[in-house]
This record gives structure tokens, C-alpha cells and sequence, in this order.
């Protein structure tokens, strides 16, 4: 019985065949690239792998339109010389070869990068310049060019990016274009230019091309498009569009949660954006949402009940790739789910490769198959320590046939991430936990709660991996004994009063400030730093620092200021060399976490086999976590 009968559907779109309602987000990806003017193996891969998941048609990652060129956030591929698109070309039939449709998605960045009209200006870019009409009629040219040698290459399909305030869909929000001739002024006016894009692309790539269009529906932002707007907006691109998408936000860093959903928002919550594009009745082209949805079940209930009529999925996939087979299977518990930190995206954009927390395979899919090498021996496997660390490296290694147990110290799994039990936006982390925890229950992995083990207990096992964690970290300062770590007051906030000094403004420190903030309690933030959470991923700390504007009542922030004394009541710092006291009822402590390596290291030797894993290396994050749990367990 088909458990999802609506979002597995078949359709058709402009006389193709789609095979259900699942579209694949154009994850941008540097693998993709690494400079050269093609898609690399890597690339093909991970686009290949989308169309082996079960995906109806699958977007690859956005190019520039024109000439080849790396504006230094997407793909720089040549679309023009045949050394170069015969990749291209093998990436669309390998799409093919699963019964997908294969799509490209056009970005319209101008070749000077976010600039477009003398409008507001977006991210830490320079406010924008009026682009000449000459120059739009040669990028309009570019947009209809790239579109017919898509077609040629074997492309189904082109996803045209008008949303998100890039370059070319600042065109579109009375935000950003301030234009005083044809193009500005007026919805109309505002449309005039992309229509006359989406004209060139359909007379240049033929009548069979579908054309999907990306949008914000709104732009959450005052002076920006609002929901009316974005349906006006849809209306007059619908007589040139097959399939129109419908996001949200703006590349803006106080946006940046609109438009890559994160915990500070409910899950799947953009969906209401294209409920009422379909509520207007003004729409005969299928709706697409994306945003933040996980799994089938909720791909499902948004088709049934009529919100969208296709979903786009980008982040469940780098997290699971399996994640349709699983649902499909009835295994909707083992799909990995996304903990929406956005590492994928910030690893891809200002990293060097796309890297995700949960899924330690991302950016290894082209070498995946050769490094893992067959198991020659059932070997006894003791892990030590319950943590996300030792949860991978165990579940990964009894997966590989071996006899595994788990000790953990305390009376319950989770390791560090027990916190997310406490935190309201910290909810994509505590499933992951949860999920966790529950294939361990289901697996052969025996777990021994309440054991601190020592290494004389330790013979009879053939591999020890170590993942024991680390501790807070406790600095020299008068009086520190009266502050409790940040690590022990999650579940104790009743204890901490109604004042609340917290000493760290790193990530952890901020989310916990956060997180009483929105308790009731006023908080102050001492940090020795020029600036807030430095440890953060770029685009967490864009949504954390808006996050902290929402609670700007509750919430003082104190940098580039030295903690020199802790009372029962109060805490004195030190900036620019004059000492201030602040009176509080508690002190939380979050200066960082120390590494438990000398125990990790007591475990050395007595085995034919050992590794480390997780904090007690070096104290990180849930990916640097899994990642090495998921060595240590594949390479026994």
C-alpha cells in the first residue's frame, strides 16, 4: 500500500512525464566547481545520487548566466565550448537514467556581483547601481542562449532564481529597485524586464522546455514584497511559467532564517506562502514550496490538503540521502534528520567543500564506494562514551557486522546534546538525538548505562574507540566556584532567579542567553571579544544576532570585557581598565569546553585496535562528532 499517495503521484508538466512531486533544491556545492569550467565527478554524483533517491525531477546547482564566470558563491561552468558541456551533458543523462527530469537552475547575478539598481543595499554589499539598459538587454540575451543550450545538453527543464533579492530579482521588490523609467515604479514596471526574460528564454529554448520560476512570496521586510504583492507578482510571470516556486526572504542577514529555515522557526513554515497563492484562484500552473521539509509525511500532508502542488527538498537530502526509499519502506524512524544548522550551505558558499553535521558521506561521494573496505573479521568493539561521537562510531560498526558495546558514566545517552531537551529553538538538534538513541535501541549494540569504565576492564575486546568527551572549561577568576556551567543549567533555570549574567559570548553562551532571555529572565552577555559568537557558522550567526534583536529588552550585551571577580550576587568586569560590578541572582559559565584526551588516552594500547572520536579530541560540534564516530566505526 502506497502510504503516500499524493506527493508519489505522476504528472505532467508541458508534455513530460514526472514520475511524482518531488523536486530537489539546487544545492549549491564548491565541489562542484574547484575552478574547473565543468562539473567535476563530485558533482555528478551528488546530483546523480538525488535522481537515485526517487526524486521527480532534480535541479542542479545554479550557474551564472553568460560567459563563464565565478562570481565566488556558484558554479563557473562553460556552457559554450564542448570540452567543457560534455560533462554536462553525461550529468543530464546520468539524471535520466533514473527516470528523473533533469533542470538547471540560472542565477542572475550581474558579472560586478548583488548589484542592480540604486535601491537599498543587501548583505555587506555596496549599495546597488542602476544597471544600463544596454547592459540588461546583453544579460537577457545571456538568460535566452543558456536556456537553448540546456536543451541541446539534454536539460528538461531550467530553473529561472527571481527571488531571494539576487541581482536580477531585485528587478522585483520595491525594496531594492528604486528605478524611475520603465523598469521601476509601478508591479507592472517591476515584472517588465523578467517577463521580457522568461519571452527570450521560451522563444530561444523552444516549446518544450518547462520553465520553473523561483519567487519570495514575501520578503518579510518593510517597503519589501508582502504576500499580496508576491501573489501579484506570480500572476503577471503565470502566462510565461510552467511551474512556479514559492520562498521566501531576501538575502539579508536579519532574513536569513526566512530563507533558510532554521530552529528559530516551526518546521516546514514557509508553506503557508503557497497555500495562499493556491487559496487566491488566480494560479493554473502548479505551485511548488520549499523550506525546511523533512520527510514524506510532511511532503504528503502539504499535497493532500491542497497547500502546494509540488514540494522542493534540499537539506532532508544531504542529510539522508536514502531518506525517500525509507519513508516509502515504512522506515520513517531511521531517516537521519536535518538539524537545519545550515553547515551545508555555509561549508559550500565560504569553505572550500559542502560538508553536512549528520551525514559524514557529504563531499565523499565520488571515493565513498573505494574507501570503505569489506570487514575480513567480527571483531569485539567496546565504545566508551555515549555522546553523538560514540553513538556513530557504534551504530556504524555493528551495521558493519561486529560486536559492539556501549559504556556510558551516566544513566542516559545524549552526551552533550541532552540540553536540546530544554531549548525550544534547539529542536531539529534533540531530534537528532532522539534518532539517535533510537536506532541504538534498535540495534545489536549492547549499552551499559551508569559504567565508568577504567582500561583494566577492557580485556577481552579487539578494538576500543574512545569518544569520552570533554569538560567545561573553568578559568582563574576569584570566585568562579559561585558561577554554575552553562552545560549544568539546562532543566535548572527556576534556580537561576530572575538576573542572569552569562560569561562567554561564544555560540553556546549566546543560545543560552537566548534561551533564559525567552525564559522571562534578564540577561547580560560578558565577552572578552570585539563581537558575538566568532565560533558560529556565518549564516547561524546572521539568524542568532536577528534572533537577539527580538529580545533586545531582555538581552545586554557587554564585549571587549574581562570578568575579574565572581560574588554570590554579583560579578565585576574590567573594560578599557575601568572595573564595573553588576549586581545578578546566578552566573553561568560558558568560556569553552577542555577535552577529556588524558582519559581518552588511558584507553590506549590495550587493544589491537583503537581511535578516538568527538570532544575528547578537541571540543567542536555535533558534525565534527559524527563525522569521526562514523571513521572510527567504517575503518574496524
Amino acid at each position: 500500500m502506497n502510504s503516500y499517495p499524493h506527493v508519489l503521484s505522476p504528472t505532467r508538466i508541458r508534455g513530460h512525464f514526472i514520475k511524482n512531486r518531488i523536486v530537489t533544491g539546487p544545492s549549491t556545492i564548491h565541489s562542484a566547481s574547484n575552478g574547473e569550467l565543468y562539473p567535476t565527478e563530485a558533482a555528478m554524483r551528488f546530483f546523480e545520487n538525488r535522481a537515485r533517491a526517487g526524486a521527480g525531477i532534480v535541479t542542479v546547482a545554479g550557474v551564472g548566466t553568460g560567459p563563464a564566470a565565478d562570481d565566488g558563491m556558484h558554479a563557473s561552468w562553460d556552457l559554450y565550448q564542448q570540452n567543457h558541456t560534455n560533462a554536462l551533458a553525461e550529468l543530464a543523462d546520468r539524471i535520466h537514467f533514473y527516470g528523473a527530469k533533469a533542470s538547471m537552475e540560472l542565477m542572475g547575478i550581474f558579472h560586478d556581483g548583488y548589484t542592480v539598481s540604486h535601491g537599498a543595499s543587501l548583505m555587506n554589499f555596496e549599495p546597488g547601481r542602476e544597471i544600463p539598459i544596454k547592459e540588461m538587454e546583453r544579460f537577457k540575451e545571456w538568460y535566452a542562449n543558456d536556456a537553448a543550450v540546456l536543451r541541446d545538453l539534454g536539460y528538461d527543464a531550467i530553473l529561472l532564481h527571481f527571488g531571494h533579492s539576487i541581482p536580477v530579482a531585485q528587478f522585483l521588490s520595491p525594496y531594492t529597485n528604486k528605478r524611475k523609467d520603465q523598469y521601476g515604479g509601478s508591479t507592472e514596471n517591476r515584472c517588465r524586464y523578467l517577463i521580457e526574460i522568461l519571452e527570450a528564454v521560451r522563444a530561444k529554448a523552444g516549446p518544450n522546455m518547462i520553465i520553473e520560476v523561483r519567487i519570495s512570496g514575501s520578503e518579510f521586510i518593510n517597503g519589501g514584497i508582502d504576500l499580496q504583492e508576491g501573489i501579484r507578482i506570480g500572476q503577471l510571470l503565470q502566462p510565461h511559467v510552467d511551474l512556479l516556486q514559492v520562498s521566501a526572504g531576501m538575502h539579508n542577514p536579519k532574513l536569513m532564517t526566512v530563507t533558510h529555515p532554521c530552529g528559530f522557526l516551526p518546521p516546514t513554515p514557509n508553506v503557508f506562502l503557497a497555500e495562499e497563492f493556491k487559496k487566491s484562484g488566480q494560479f493554473h500552473i502548479p505551485i511548488s514550496t520549499i523550506g525546511a521539509i523533512g520527510n514524506l509525511q510532511e511532503a504528503e500532508e502539504i499535497i493532500a490538503s491542497g497547500k502546494a502542488d509540488f514540494v522542493t527538498i534540499a537539506r532532508a537530502l544531504i542529510a539522508d540521502i536514502d531518506m525517500i526509499s525509507k519513508c516509502k519502506e515504512g522506515r520513517i524512524d531511521e531517516v537521519v534528520p536535518c538539524i537545519k544548522c545550515m553547515h551545508c550551505h555555509d561549508s559550500a558558499v565560504f569553505g572550500h567543500q559542502m560538508r553536512c553535521a549528520v551525514n559524514p558521506t557529504v563531499g565523499l561521494e565520488q571515493h565513498i564506494e573505494r574507501m570503505i573496505q569489506p570487514v575480513k573479521k567480527q571483531k569485539k568493539v567496546a565504545v566508551i562514551g555515549g555522546g553523538p561521537a560514540g553513538m556513530k562510531a557504534a551504530l556504524t560498526a555493528v551495521e558493519r557486522g561486529h560486536s559492539v558495546t556501549l559504556f556510558e558514566k551516566s544513566g542516559a545517552l545524549g552526551g552533550k546534546l541532552q540540553f536540546s531537551d530544554f531549548v525550544s529553538f534547539k529542536y531539529p538538534l534533540r531530534k537528532y538525538k532522539d534518532y539517535l538513541i533510537q536506532q541504538i535501541e534498535k540495534s545489536a549494540v549492547e549499552v551499559r548505562l551508569n559504567r565508568e569504565l577504567t582500561a583494566g576492564e577492557l580485556s577481552g575486546y579487539e578494538a576500543v574507540i574512545a569518544a569520552v568527551g570533554a569538560e567545561p572549561l573553568i578559568p582563574s577568576i576569584p570566585g568562579i566556584e559561585c558561577a554554575i556551567p552553562a552545560t549544568e543549567a539546562y532543566g535548572k533555570e527556576a534556580e537561576l532567579g530572575e538576573r542572569t549574567v552569562v560569561i562567554g559570548g561564544g555560540q553556546v553562551g549566546c543560545e543560552t542567553a537566548l534561551h533564559l532571555a525567552r525564559m522571562g529572565k534578564a540577561v547580560t552577555i560578558l565577552e572578552m571579544q570585539g563581537n558575538l559568537a566568532p565560533d558560529a557558522s556565518a549564516t547561524h550567526r546572521d539568524e542568532l544576532m536577528a534572533e537577539f534583536e527580538k529580545d533586545a529588552d531582555r538581552i545586554q550585551i557587554i564585549v571587549s570585557g574581562r570578568c575579574i571577580e565572581v560574588g554570590p550576587k554579583s560579578i565585576t568586569y574590567e573594560k578599557n581598565g575601568t572595573p564595573t560590578t553588576i549586581d545578578t541572582d546566578s552566573v553561568v559559565l560558558s568560556v569553552g569546553m577542555r577535552p577529556l584526551s588524558a582519559l581518552a588516552d588511558s584507553f590506549m594500547g590495550i587493544t589491537e585496535e583503537y581511535a578516538q572520536a568527538g570532544d575528547c579530541i578537541r571540543a567542536r560540534t555535533v558534525e565534527e562528532a559524527t563525522r569521526e564516530g562514523y571513521y572510527a566505526g567504517i575503518n574496524l
